[in-house]
């Protein structure tokens, strides 16, 4: 099978946040909502898009196969909902609780997360 057969369809780099300086930002100014897996902060950008910043630690889990997953989640799950989350910066931190739930369960919380964020930022 060619390469080309599977198109990536990740979160392109352009819609992640990478510099600390918009990290703090973010958690400093933004509205937040958590959760007993994630904790997220949101404000608004400028920008037509989402951009998402990750925070899993090893204090989430000691072991980078697990700490991978949940950023693969995070990413895949604000990939899918990057049209309701547009103009927005996002950052999701994962709690301990996260690297032992199940997919599903990430998929449910995250969701939430969206929809409150959502409604809490069009509030400000």
């Amino acid at each position: 099978m060619a390469a080309s057969a599977h198109a990536r369809e990740g979160l392109p780099k352009r819609y992640r946040l990478l510099r600390p300086a918009k990290f703090q930002s973010v958690l400093r100014h933004g509205r937040q909502t958590r959760d007993r897996l994630f904790t997220v902060y949101a404000s608004e950008n400028a920008l037509a898009h989402v951009r998402v910043g990750l925070v899993v630690s090893r204090k989430a889990s000691p072991k980078a196969v697990v700490r991978n997953r949940l950023k693969r989640h995070v990413r895949e799950s604000a990939r899918k909902h990057q049209q309701t989350l547009r103009g927005l910066d996002v950052v999701v931190v994962a709690k301990s609780a996260a690297a032992s739930a199940e997919p599903a369960t990430l998929r449910t919380s995250l969701e939430r997360h969206w929809i409150s964020i959502i409604e809490r930022c069009k509030d400000s």
